[in-house]
């Protein structure tokens, strides 16, 4: 199973093949989970959001046949799912949101990677400069650094033009470039070269 392409596995998961939604579910959660708790800091509502999720896609295997990319499709549900959730606990106070609005995103020391104990007065510098960013930057850093998702991926998954996209990453380098001093700025490519080495 872990040799097959994700698309192959998804077409003997919409089949009904009970193996290769297991295999969606084991191969997906890990990222999905992370990218949830950026957008919601309550670890239980992204573990039902991503159980909802996994228990709609089996139910409606039969209508998913058409899904070309199954890791934009779920990655938008979840979004989808724990925007839903979150207006649903807020709906007292009456938040007016759509599914697009920007969640609030947050670095912590854990996503940045430590390969010497000399770099951690870096790193809690990085992580500063990281969190001034705006959310819609930190989301799109995020999605392409720590998952490994293309520009056009992050196109659908945030309903924004690649355009839109390209300006968010540009604007979040430059503003790290603008902050943060030479020795931090080789530590940030360090770490991006980094995620993007998995």
């Amino acid at each position: 199973m872990s040799s097959m392409l994700p698309s192959e596995i998804w077409e003997r998961f919409v089949s009904g093949d009970h193996s290769s939604f297991q295999g969606l579910f084991k191969g997906y959660y890990h990222g999905l989970y992370g990218y949830g708790l950026k957008l919601c800091r309550d670890p239980e509502l992204v573990e039902d959001a991503i159980q909802n999720l996994f228990i709609t896609i089996w139910e409606r295997r039969d209508e998913l046949a058409h899904i070309t990319s199954p890791n934009v499709y779920l990655y938008v549900s979840l979004r989808r799912n724990i925007f839903k959730a979150e207006k649903q606990k807020t709906r007292l106070r009456q938040v007016q949101k759509d599914a697009q609005s920007e969640f609030e995103i947050y670095f912590g020391v854990e996503e940045l990677i430590i390969k010497d104990e000399s770099r951690e007065e870096q790193v809690e510098t990085l992580q500063q400069a990281l969190n001034q960013l705006s959310n819609k930057q930190k989301e799109v850093l995020y999605l392409h650094y720590y998952n490994g998702m293309s520009y056009g991926e992050i196109e659908e998954i945030l309903s924004i033009n690649r355009q839109s996209v390209r300006n968010h990453m540009y604007r979040a380098m430059e503003t790290l470039r603008s902050v943060l001093d030479i020795d931090v700025m080789r530590l940030v490519i360090s770490i991006l070269i980094s995620f993007l080495a998995f």
